[in-house]
């Protein structure tokens, strides 16, 4: 199913001899640079494909047959033959201004919307594509990219050899995905791209290894970016329920779980308002005084054990607490005046 609420980067800059494509002929392409800022030129082979292009999207939106030439200044890296990743680009793009023609590209292309909106030109026509989201296009998919108007567009892009490794990423019979990244933030997604970025800067024999990695751990990135993932949010629940069963002593508790999620304050806020509907303070103290109510009522402890066994500075500071919230309806006898 085509999501046309997704969106999708990339850039380039103008093609020369374009000309419009024929039903199921083969291109006859001089490939070079698919994405913006490529800084080299490469011949690729000829390559045939079949499929309809509807007549405005042929006319507004040719078919290359010449050399992509990306506008200057782009970040960018280029590859080179011997590693799996082919191309890296990254920062603002301009469609409006530079589109990129359509072309068939050997790699797999990732592209990362994080601002703006671009359209996609296919066979079908032209798509409206909406950041975040991601766009997965594999090998000899005919595709382009442009924009109606000149406003700001993010990308994060990688080109890598062969197909998805990742089977869920594998297009089944359209030759793209598209990935609304609704479901996390992207801000690891980012750490991955940049991490890229410093192994193609090295020139030992473990970069090769180290990029596949890389590739893996992006293409899952994107998968869980794109995926509803209640169940995940409740096992982290389950693990601070259970950490905290095991920690109902403990008087700084916000800061110790926080360590133990690897949260900040404010994330941790909002994560119990989420899932509990309050703060985790108020969470805690009250399951401690649950766990106090347990030992004494079902378990005959007496409240001053109670409250030493659950870190209360004083027995009164329990018996207090269970009478404020109407646990109990009188202070137990082994702590009355």
């Amino acid at each position: 199913m085509i999501d046309e609420n997704c969106g999708w980067g990339g850039g380039s800059g103008g093609a020369s001899g374009a000309k419009p494509l024929g039903k199921g002929g083969a291109t006859g392409v001089t490939y070079g640079p698919t994405l913006p800022g490529m800084g080299w030129n490469l011949k690729r082979n000829e390559v045939a494909f079949t499929g309809t292009m509807t007549e405005n999207a042929r006319r507004d939106f040719p078919s290359t047959n010449g050399t992509l030439s990306p506008p200057p200044g782009r970040p960018n890296w280029a590859g080179r033959g011997d590693l799996p990743l082919i191309y890296l680009g990254w920062g603002q793009r301009d469609f409006a201004s530079d589109p990129l023609p359509r072309h068939v590209d050997p790699g797999t292309n990732y592209f990362v919307l994080l601002r703006g909106s671009v359209g996609m030109v296919s066979d079908e026509g032209v798509r409206t594509l909406r950041a975040p989201a991601a766009l997965v296009i594999e090998p000899g998919f005919p595709f382009g990219i442009r924009q109606n108007a000149t406003k700001p567009v993010e990308i994060l892009v990688w080109v890598w050899r062969g197909r998805p490794e990742v089977p869920e990423l594998r297009s089944t019979n359209e030759g793209f995905s598209l990935l609304p990244l609704t479901h996390s933030p992207l801000d690891f997604l980012a750490q991955v791209h940049v991490q890229c970025r410093k192994e193609v800067s090295l020139a030992d024999a473990s970069v090769p290894a180290t990029l596949a990695a890389l590739r893996t751990l992006m293409e899952v990135e994107l998968l869980r970016a794109s995926r509803a993932t209640p169940a995940a949010g409740d096992i982290r629940w389950a693990l601070t329920q259970s950490w905290l069963g095991k920690n109902l002593a403990l008087r700084a508790t916000v800061p110790a779980l926080c360590d133990y999620l690897g949260m900040a304050p404010s994330t941790l806020s909002r994560f119990f308002l989420d899932q509990a509907g309050t703060t985790p303070g108020k969470y805690f103290r009250q399951l401690k005084l649950d766990e106090a109510r347990r030992l004494i009522e079902q378990d005959g402890w007496q409240v001053k054990a109670a409250a030493h066994h659950l870190g209360y500075k004083h027995a009164n500071d329990l018996s207090r607490a269970l009478r404020t919230l109407g646990e109990t309806d009188a202070p137990p006898p082994s702590v009355r005046a």
